[in-house]
């Protein structure tokens, strides 16, 4: 057998020896006895580890100019704790398509396919890409058929954004440090400083603000729902119980200590809570926040409004018109 070199670093594979032992466990309070296969341990030194090579084997394709995405690792090492692995890779793939365009051509039927998820799943990741100004949807709608919507488009940011301080205070102890070293090593070659928080108006806003309203046909069914919603929100509101009023105003104070003043205005902002059918309803102001409550705060929520009500109800996260309607 093949002796142990003197090299600092030793590198080993698990290899099946084919033979099987027997193990006896535990199931359901039973004792059980099957067999496991016996594994034996390779060792290379670090000189053969780096002799070797994947290249050869099966046949590689060939490489041509235009045929490689290049990505920053600013967006995997820091931005990626933050977005998600799935919201990054979404985000990845839309920037593959934006060589000379930044409004690729491509459906979001097309895009969930080619990922392997679904449409509804492909829309959630989109909702918190726009949420970071790294995407914004846009929807066409047909001149043939009044007020259908035949495709989405989806304009992709080509710049890496910093994180914010508040952002990098919300990554993990390892990856914050990792990135302050990166950004004062940044900082010595380029005059850049960290915003203190993500920007208080959104790029969803922003573009709201930018466009115009369509004036509506003098008859249109449905015209009015959303005031009606409007105003049966305002009237719930207002006609909250001592104990409704009392247990979310609580709640905030405690959560406020938590996350960023921006995140709570953000996420928080317009929301109030509703005692019904023994179940604690947040109503927030959109879909995006209600998602984002969920995926985010829920444990947090949780927590807060057990300890302040003193029992345990269920806790369901609604937008006004999911709640109403």
């Amino acid at each position: 057998m093949k002796q142990q070199g003197s090299e600092s670093v030793t590198y080993f594979r698990y290899v099946d020896t084919g033979e099987k032992v027997s193990r006896k466990r535990k199931r359901n309070n039973q004792e059980i006895e099957d067999l496991v296969t016996v594994n034996k341990k390779i060792y290379y030194t670090a000189s053969e580890v780096a002799q070797f090579s994947l290249e050869g084997f099966g046949q590689s394709l060939v490489a041509r100019t235009g045929n490689k995405t290049i990505i920053e690792n600013y967006i995997l090492d820091y931005w990626q704790p933050i977005l998600g692995f799935q919201a990054t890779m979404v985000y990845i793939n839309y920037h593959r398509m934006c060589i000379n365009n930044d409004m690729p051509f491509r459906s979001i039927d097309n895009m969930a396919e080619m990922m392997g998820i679904s449409r509804q799943t492909l829309s959630k990741y989109l909702d918190i890409l726009e949420s970071y100004a790294f995407v914004m949807r846009f929807w066409a709608e047909s001149k043939k058929k009044s007020g259908m919507n035949e495709s989405t488009r989806v304009k992709v940011r080509a710049s890496i954004p910093m994180l914010s301080e508040d952002l990098v205070a919300q990554l993990p102890e390892s990856i914050r440090e990792s990135h302050n070293a990166y950004i004062l090593n940044l900082s010595e070659s380029y005059d850049i400083e960290l915003a203190e928080n993500v920007p208080e108006v959104s790029p969803v806003k922003t573009i709201e603000n930018q466009g115009f309203e369509r004036k509506p046909a003098p008859v249109v069914i449905g015209t009015g729902i959303k005031e009606h919603l409007e105003r049966q929100s305002e009237e719930a509101k207002a006609s909250r119980s001592v104990e409704e009023i009392r247990l979310w105003e609580e709640t905030c104070s405690f959560i406020q200590t938590k996350i960023t003043k921006v995140s709570f205005q953000t996420w928080f902002g317009g929301a109030y809570l509703l005692i019904q059918e023994g179940k604690n309803f947040i109503i927030v102001s959109h879909e995006m926040a209600s998602e984002w409550l969920n995926r985010n705060y829920r444990d947090l929520l949780e927590d807060s409004i057990k300890n302040y009500a003193g029992l345990e109800r269920p806790i369901v996260i609604k937008t006004a018109e999911q709640f109403f309607i």
